[in-house]
């Protein structure tokens, strides 16, 4: 599902991740380990594109999302990311928190289909004026481009009229062709080849903008509203919160509200949930609530990348172990091998201070 291919990462001169490469398989729970500082952090972030890489590809669902000239908001919105703080808006009650992203999106994706709508006839025609696809973006704007073309079509007309006008039938040979006024020859040819060339980047345009949008179930507002709001309710009702929907996070517990920001995360319907430490800011006896939500979406065969310094946690969740030191994966493992067979040094050490 993820392939990362010789991720680094630098800070000027500091390197935080050294040439890394994995791959994350779809239902796979891969838990990542590691002392303070090894690049776990800047790992996550990367693979949500928080953070440009400095060199490398990170390979999601065929997009090289470590490519700045690709768009990567749509891959993004099927990454979710959890973070150490309770990263919720203050000023938004809990509910509104969670509907924020999917009503935005939603609005957003709902005018591109409408755009769609509008675009796709004018495509058509200039598909039947060259009979076949165009698919090389260009920069300039269509609605400048179809004023164009009119003006074009306005002119043409005229000198196509006179054009006409000025064939003379000629016998040469035995043979009969037409001739025409050398000027306005001239002129029908010149604008000719100019409408084209308009036509033609339009056509560009128009296929790249059609070609990239996504076909939704719904066509309205108010749908794009309710659906978010009832699968608000939904995670709201999983999470066992659902009657602090109308209140504001300050009122939350830290439980609560890292509870919150998962089921927000999952609002998005993600193909891939990340989460980094997410019981790092929490009290001792806020933990277990936590890490139980985190299992249960687990055991419903989401796709995960967990950084965590829970290692009982970790042998219950991990399909895959990975341990990072100095921004190098020095060792990845099954969690019972991992655990009861270390072989790289900095591994024993360290399993050799957190040992439970």
């Amino acid at each position: 599902m993820i392939d990362v291919v010789n991720l680094t990462k630098k800070y000027g001169d500091l390197l935080v991740l050294d040439d890394i490469s994995t791959t994350i398989n779809a239902g796979e729970k891969v838990v990542v380990v590691g002392p303070s500082g090894g690049g776990k952090s800047t790992f996550l972030r990367c693979l949500n594109v928080l953070e440009d890489p400095t060199a490398g590809r990170i390979i999601f669902e065929g997009n090289d999302l470590a490519d700045l000239k690709v768009e990567i908001n749509e891959q993004r919105e099927n990454i979710g990311m959890v973070f150490q703080q309770f990263n919720l808006f203050s000023n938004l009650t809990v509910k509104k928190n969670i509907t924020l992203a999917p009503i935005k999106i939603g609005v957003k994706n709902m005018r591109k289909v409408q755009m769609k709508n509008a675009l796709v006839p004018l495509y058509n025609k200039c598909i039947q004026h060259f009979g076949h696809k165009l698919n090389q973006r260009v920069d300039s704007k269509r609605q400048a481009l179809e004023k164009e073309i009119e003006q074009l079509d306005t002119a043409l007309i005229p000198v196509t009229e006179q054009w006409e006008k000025t064939k003379v039938i000629k016998e040469k040979e035995g043979k009969s062709y037409a001739t025409y006024d050398d000027k306005l020859t001239k002129q029908k040819l010149a604008l000719t080849s100019k409408k084209e060339k308009k036509v033609r980047a339009l056509s560009h345009t128009l296929h790249y903008e059609i070609k990239s949008l996504t076909p939704l179930e719904f066509n309205s507002k108010k749908e794009v509203k309710d659906r978010a709001n009832k699968r608000a309710d939904e995670l709201l009702a999983r999470i066992g919160l659902l009657d602090k929907a109308e209140v504001y996070p300050s009122t939350l517990s830290g439980g609560q509200k890292q509870r919150v920001a998962i089921a927000r995360a999952l609002a998005m319907n993600p193909k891939v949930m990340l989460f980094d430490e997410p019981t790092s800011a929490l009290d001792p006896e806020m933990v277990g609530e936590v890490l139980d939500l985190i299992k249960q979406v687990a055991d419903e065969g989401m796709t995960m990348v967990i950084v965590t310094h829970e290692m009982s946690f970790a042998k219950d969740v991990a399909t895959r172990i990975l341990f990072m030191a100095e921004g190098k994966i020095l060792e990845e493992n099954t969690p019972d091998k991992f655990f009861s067979e270390p072989k790289h040094p900095r591994l024993k050490e360290f399993l050799s201070k957190v040992a439970e």
